[in-house]
């Protein structure tokens, strides 16, 4: 026998929040609220969310605040590059940050994701919510991780990218693995193999700036050591910062070019 779903009082509130009913969301098994409303409150921010782009989770907001104690220290003008953007999540938090900042030139701010549709939800959220003159402050690119960069320099790079190890999918909640990409999911066996690549792309193409840093959500299991053992090359040409999320998981991680 099917066991029924129970909404929590958060599913409840985002329904009534939106004149949806109860019925609206238990017939659709175990699909999650924010697809069905089509928002998620993230930093503040109403974001459109759709199931082409993950549901923005509230642990990557304390990330959006080891990002701006960063900036708040960056005396250059801010070059700033969001790999996988998915919703724009990232990167609208930090906008919304930096149009507070009256001492702070933002020289680039450039977004890439490999799916066209993610992007598209991206560009929407960016005019709904900043205008559309926000747009041309923007650069959208859809592109796989760094491919196609070269001879640019950025003090920022951040990057949300799919971390879950291929062995841990089939363990995902079923709103999880049912309804959101797997593209945004999946990170390979050991769930770090797109991180890497992309880390490695820095390195060969030179991306980061001397003082610059890059900054990650990763799995559970990606620490220093982990990274130290797995992938050497990484290990031995950055510095690295470990960074736990609420829940005392470790959860981010911060390098800079040694």
């Amino acid at each position: 026998m099917t066991k029924s779903r129970q909404l929590s009082i958060y599913e409840k509130n985002q329904l009534l929040r939106y004149g949806l009913k109860e019925d609206d969301l238990l017939a659709r098994a175990e699909m999650p609220v924010e697809y069905l409303t089509g928002f998620v409150n993230f930093k503040n921010l109403e974001i459109k969310v759709n199931q082409n782009v993950l549901i923005p989770r509230v642990e990557t907001e304390e990330l959006i605040d080891l990002i701006t104690n960063f900036i708040d220290s960056i005396r250059a003008p801010l070059s700033c590059l969001e790999v996988g953007t998915g919703s724009g999540a990232i990167s609208l938090a930090l906008f919304d940050f930096l149009s507070r900042q009256k001492n702070l030139l933002l020289e680039k701010f450039i977004l890439t994701d490999l799916s066209t549709a993610a992007l598209k939800i991206a560009k929407e959220n960016f005019s709904r919510l900043f205008g559309t003159g926000s747009l041309s402050k923007i650069q959208f690119l859809e592109n796989d991780l760094l491919s196609g960069f070269s001879e640019q320099k950025f003090n920022l790079i951040v990057a949300n990218l799919p971390y879950v190890p291929s062995g841990k999918m089939a363990n995902l909640d079923l709103s999880v693995k049912d309804y959101e990409p797997i593209l945004a999911l999946n990170g390979g066996e050991s769930g770090f193999e797109l991180i890497n690549k992309m880390l490695e792309q820095v390195l060969d193409k030179e991306l980061l700036s001397e003082k610059g840093q890059i900054f990650l959500e990763v799995y559970e299991n990606h620490n220093i050591q982990f990274i130290k053992e797995k992938f050497p090359k990484i290990f031995q040409n950055f510095s690295i910062r470990e960074s736990k999320d609420q829940f005392n998981r470790q959860r981010f991680l911060i390098l800079q070019k040694i």
